[in-house]
């Protein structure tokens, strides 16, 4: 795959596998993810994941597209893990939830509460959606979102019969 058809690819999806290194053991997870210029942007939970990235930031990240056994897509990046904080994490939930909500072709709602204007959000029931992972389940009590980027160092893709590879970045 030429640089296009990788950025393409990671552009199209919206569920990756991260891979990290705790010294001892590599820990891959799926992760929701959405690619923009040059980073891959994410959100969860403060757990092992962040933990093993914010020890150790070189992290792989893998994302694949499969219509059957002959016609398949797979993307492997190199990069860089990196937390962020305040209007840098607000730009990347923003990133991400702009990714997620053109991938699934859904058409924003406008929102005419009153109440909800401030957030600057089009959807607020995907809002809800969105957030409803780190939302406590006996009280609605939020846990503390951590929003980080993974820098593309290098990207290698591949498709269809494995006879094409290229790395770029």
């Amino acid at each position: 795959m030429d640089k296009g058809q990788i950025d393409d690819l990671l552009k199209s999806e919206l569920i990756g596998r991260i891979g990290c290194f705790d010294g001892n053991k590599v820990y891959v997870v799926p992760v929701t993810y959405a690619y923009d210029n040059g980073y891959i942007y994410g959100h969860t939970k403060d757990g092992l994941k962040i933990r093993i990235m914010r020890k150790n930031p070189n992290v792989c990240f893998e994302v694949d597209w499969m219509k059957d056994m002959s016609n398949w897509k797979s993307v492997i990046v190199y990069g860089t893990f990196e937390e962020l904080k305040g209007d840098d994490a607000n730009n990347g939930l923003d990133i991400l939830m702009k990714s997620i909500m053109s991938n699934l072709d859904r058409e924003p709602l406008s929102t005419k509460d009153p109440d909800h204007d401030d957030l600057g959000i089009e959807n607020f029931a995907f809002l809800h959606s969105f957030l409803s992972p780190f939302l406590h389940s006996k009280n609605n009590e939020i846990f503390e979102i951590v929003v980080y980027r993974i820098k593309i160092n290098e990207a290698t893709g591949k498709f269809g019969d494995n006879k094409k590879s290229n790395s770029y970045y």
